[in-house]
């Protein structure tokens, strides 16, 4: 009967340690995973900022080609 019962304390010991190491560990993964949200959020908005100011620069590479037509076709004359 002794052996019983020490074999039980032995298995629910390990199940106890196991248990802490894995919630430790989901802790860890959560914290990870929280942080590469929010990195994935930074990038998101960086990106969109890029396309933005890209958008912008290519209208204004664009009003310039035209200004220097204008100023060719008027020194042409």
């Amino acid at each position: 009967m002794e052996i019983e019962k020490i074999i039980i304390l032995g298995i629910g010991a390990m199940v106890s340690i196991i248990a802490f190491y894995l919630k430790r560990e989901s802790i860890k993964i959560e914290k990870v995973s929280t942080k590469l949200r929010e990195i994935e959020v930074s990038l998101a908005k960086n990106g969109a900022r890029d396309a933005e100011r890209w958008d912008q620069t290519s209208k204004l590479l664009e009003d310039r080609r035209q200004d220097i037509h204008k100023i060719y076709e008027k020194l042409n004359k």
